[in-house]
């Protein structure tokens, strides 16, 4: 074997000097423990069972806990814990994410709403009442009205009713359709004749009259207007 260098003896030497230390050390941590009177093999003992006991507090308390949690029908999860949908609903967070104006636009559609409602009310057709039928008249009462309204008739134009073609009772007076001769010719099939409608009151008040219709005698007698 060749001779070492310089360096390799110095390297030898301070691994010789490093085992040295070592070995003292251990020698000295031997003799502190035979002083205390407590073997090594006493303490790890010790510190085992420490750790033991502590490990069977620390799994009892979980178990008391959890049995508390299930009585009272907890899962175990707190409030933060829990999923956004489990947890309370507060009903402030809803008033507060309402802004004033999104509930201005509320109110103004509600209105608008009410409006449409009372427009649709006001447009519908009012239910038709049922009439009471008309009390009839005697002929003589029948007989009095139309002799009345003639009278009034040829008063009011100034020429000779020819005949009546219609009478009818109301509720509260009498509706009288009477014939005037307006323009007189020859042949008299030529002749012009106009229908004359007067509504009479109770009293054989006169209400109104009006022109209904004008013909010549010809279609009258052809039952064409």
């Amino acid at each position: 074997m060749a001779d070492m260098t310089d360096a390799q003896k110095k390297r030898q030497q301070a691994r010789q000097k490093r085992r040295g230390e070592s070995e003292e050390t251990e020698q000295q941590d031997d003799g502190s423990g035979s002083e205390s009177g407590e073997p090594l093999d006493a303490v790890k003992q010790a510190a085992k069972v420490a750790a033991a006991g502590a490990a069977v507090g620390a799994a009892a308390a979980a178990a008391r806990k959890f049995a508390s949690h299930h009585e009272n029908g907890d899962d175990g999860q707190s409030d933060e814990e829990k999923p956004r949908d489990e947890q309370p609903d507060d009903p402030r967070a809803d008033q507060e994410e309402q802004s004033p104006e999104a509930e201005h636009e509320d109110e103004q559609g509600e209105e608008q709403q009410e409006e449409q409602q009372n427009r649709e009310r006001q447009q519908e057709p009012e239910p038709e009442q049922d009439e009471q039928p008309v009390e009839g008249a005697s002929l003589g009462d029948a007989g009095k009205a139309m002799r009345t309204a003639r009278d009034q008739l040829q008063e009011l134009l100034g020429k000779a009713v020819e005949s009546a073609s219609g009478l009818e009772r109301t509720h509260d007076g009498w509706v009288v359709v009477l014939e005037v001769v307006e323009v007189s010719r020859i042949p008299e099939t030529t002749d012009v004749l106009a229908s004359y409608e007067l509504e009479l009151d109770e009293g054989l008040g006169l209400r109104r009259y009006q022109q209904v219709r004008r013909y010549t005698r010809s279609q009258a007698n052809r039952g064409e207007e």
